[in-house]
């Protein structure tokens, strides 16, 4: 078989195996998962991450730099480590973000004036116009992924949301 004819009928293969994936996905029968918080919420998770990446990727931030950004300005002289825990984030991959902003210029690192051994985050300057960006932005985005729900809907939902994280952290504490 001639390459160009070996390269159609690739493609055309390709194609159809593709359509056939897309068909069969269309038709998978995900009821009982749909019934279960933890698919939903996954599904969810993947959709608005995908979402985020789209939206923040003009100013340059993932998930993970914006949810510690926020953190570090929320929180003056927090921790590494704090940020860890309250973002449940281990370490080693703390670490690798906390380089990326600090080699952005948003923030710096410094021993803890309350424990020497341990390292605070702090905003710069330029980290803090990059907050506050990063904050609008995040309005903006937040309305928009929640706007298939009504105003009452949508603190109902945040509300249940928090309940329920609440509820498990209190839990995982309680456990021996």
């Amino acid at each position: 078989m001639p390459k160009a004819s070996k390269r159609l009928a690739t493609s055309r293969s390709a194609r159809v195996a593709n359509s056939e994936e897309k068909n069969l996905k269309e038709t998978l029968d995900l009821t009982a998962l749909q019934r279960t918080p933890g698919f939903m919420i996954r599904i969810l998770q993947i959709q608005i991450f995908e979402e985020f990446f789209n939206y923040f990727s003009e100013a340059g931030f993932s998930p993970a730099e914006h949810s510690v950004l926020i953190t570090i300005r929320d929180n003056p002289f927090v921790t590494q480590s704090e940020v860890a825990g309250a973002l449940r984030i281990q370490l080693p991959n703390l670490v690798k973000i906390l380089l990326k902003l600090e080699t952005k210029g948003f923030i710096r690192r410094k021993r803890s004036t309350r424990d020497k051994r341990a390292v605070e985050l702090v905003l710069t300057a330029r980290g803090e116009q990059a907050a506050v960006q990063a904050a609008k932005m995040a309005d903006d985005f937040n309305r928009l992924t929640l706007s298939p729900l009504g105003e009452k809907e949508q603190k109902q939902f945040l509300l249940m949301l928090s309940r329920l994280v609440h509820a498990r952290t209190n839990e995982q504490n309680q456990r021996p």
